[in-house]
């Protein structure tokens, strides 16, 4: 018997970016009790919803039985839509969704595959889609995202054979989709190195991405000291010691002031390369302006309104 607890639930995100003009914004997540990429940073290990026992899927039925689907949905606040575990469960939702009418904004690491992809193709005004890659370090994403897939794998998918069975940003965006790079989680002194931000802008983009978010990285108290184990972060924590606001409360993050600098900076960077859409996720990053001359969206799950 299902648990009730693992029935598939939409909830209104109560976010800056969970409201633009008349269509809210609500959010699902297909596991329960927490996400298996497991990466260090996350902020999401705070919530409640959090399992000590470990993530678990939602199960099937909690899909077909959806009788009326938001208007706009969000996949993921809390786990990957695209884990190998519930990749199947997020194809099923996807094509109710779609055919209900929903637009859908995913944020994923994780690979789509193949079948996944030609539907979304079919539905691309519907679709928004970002995928979160934030270094081509391979150590450092090892270390900090020590389940998702490699930077070369969401850049170019994964291949068999010389087939492609998992699709990255190159699959995703040959197939018509409009392509977001999500630059989160920036560890600043470390992530946000010019040799590393101009590397990752300029891969992707040949890869087809045609937006770039960017957001730092925040913490809260309690999760400083698993941080602080890791060698290579010392100089970014050091640089994060900001008490600020964010949208689902209070964490330590670079200073306000510096942040502004360093975003209008990387915004600037991304610009020359091309770039079409410039934003900046207004949960993180709590400012009211970022650029003087670069305009910076400060809504980085609503980059189907530029295009």
């Amino acid at each position: 018997m299902q648990n009730k607890n693992d029935a598939l639930k939409f909830r209104p995100v109560a976010l800056p970016c969970g409201e633009k003009g008349s269509t809210r914004l609500y959010t699902t997540n297909l596991f329960v009790g927490g996400c298996p990429h497991l990466c260090k940073y996350c902020y999401a290990q705070g919530f409640r919803a959090f399992s000590k026992s470990g993530p678990r899927p939602v199960a099937m039925p909690a899909i077909t039985s959806v009788r009326k689907w938001p208007r706009k949905i969000f996949l993921s606040s809390a786990s990957d839509p695209f884990h190998p575990v519930v990749v199947k469960q997020a194809g099923q939702l996807l094509k109710f969704a779609l055919q209900a009418g929903s637009f859908v904004v995913i944020s994923t690491k994780a690979l789509a595959t193949p079948e996944i992809v030609r539907m979304l193709s079919r539905y691309s005004d519907q679709v928004s889609y970002s995928v979160s890659l934030t270094s081509l370090n391979l150590d450092r994403n090892r270390i900090l995202e020590p389940h998702a897939p490699d930077a070369d794998e969401r850049l170019h998918g994964k291949k068999e054979n010389g087939q492609n069975f998992l699709c990255g940003i190159e699959q995703l965006a040959a197939s018509g989709l409009h392509l977001t790079l999500k630059v989160d989680t920036i560890f600043p002194g470390f992530d946000d190195a010019d040799e590393n931000i101009a590397r990752l802008l300029n891969e992707a983009k040949l890869c087809g991405a045609e937006a770039v978010t960017f957001s730092y990285a925040f913490f809260r108290k309690k999760f400083q000291k698993k941080l602080s184990n890791i060698p290579f972060l010392q100089k970014s924590l050091s640089e994060m010691n900001e008490y600020q606001p964010i949208a689902s409360g209070m964490g330590f993050s670079l200073p306000l002031s510096e942040k502004k600098v360093r975003l209008s900076y990387m915004a600037q960077m991304a610009k020359d390369i091309g770039y079409q859409v410039i934003s900046t996720c207004s949960c993180k990053n709590r400012i009211q302006s970022v650029s003087e001359g670069i305009p910076m969206r400060l809504d980085c799950h609503f980059h189907d309104r530029f295009f």
